[in-house]
């Protein structure tokens, strides 16, 4: 069992270094079903760090079932819908390393701690970690969408960032942020 993991997050790491495509994943419903699972928990518990627990466990649920139905969407109108299964097993599966990846960033640039936001040099690194990872994770999801859709990479891009605009735009509109 251990190897299999090993061997799955190797595979998934390689996605995230731009080595490997999505069709190198295995296509299971079970690996898919795992994925998600282990994904959404991640995006609960990130979510959980600056949102009250319910709010975070729709955020988390919101964000699976739209990349499901997006991923959906576009390959459909591809023409390439048989990919669904493993072009979202890629997805999630490479968020997985990235959540990983970002909680201890979250915690750094202090997500979720009361009181006044004070600069301080741990912050900013932070934050540039941050917006390095974001950066990095649209190069994944471009690099996944560019395989799974046949398309050129700035298409792939363009579509990772609409992508991340419908999640934030989504999520916005069902859980307004509040102002003090």
């Amino acid at each position: 069992m251990l190897s299999t993991v090993k061997v799955l997050f190797l595979a998934f790491f390689d996605i995230c270094r731009l080595i490997k495509r999505p069709q190198d994943i295995p296509e299971s419903k079970d690996l898919l079903t795992l994925c998600v699972v282990v994904y959404g928990s991640l995006s609960i518990l990130l979510e959980s760090l600056s949102l009250p627990l319910e709010k975070a466990i729709l955020a988390g649920v919101l964000e699976v079932a739209l990349i499901m139905i997006f991923s959906l969407a576009v390959l459909q109108i591809r023409g390439k819908s048989s990919r669904w299964t493993q072009t979202v097993t890629a997805l999630v599966g490479t968020g997985i390393i990235i959540s990983i990846i970002a909680f201890p960033v979250y915690i750094l640039i202090g997500v979720g701690e009361l009181g006044e936001f004070e600069s301080n040099s741990g912050q900013s690194i932070g934050l540039l970690l941050l917006v390095a990872l974001a950066c990095w994770n649209i190069a994944i999801m471009a690099h996944i969408l560019r395989h799974a859709l046949e398309v050129n990479f700035m298409l792939a891009v363009i579509l990772a960032i609409t992508y991340i605009w419908i999640i934030f735009s989504f999520t916005s509109a069902i859980m307004p942020m509040e102002t003090h």
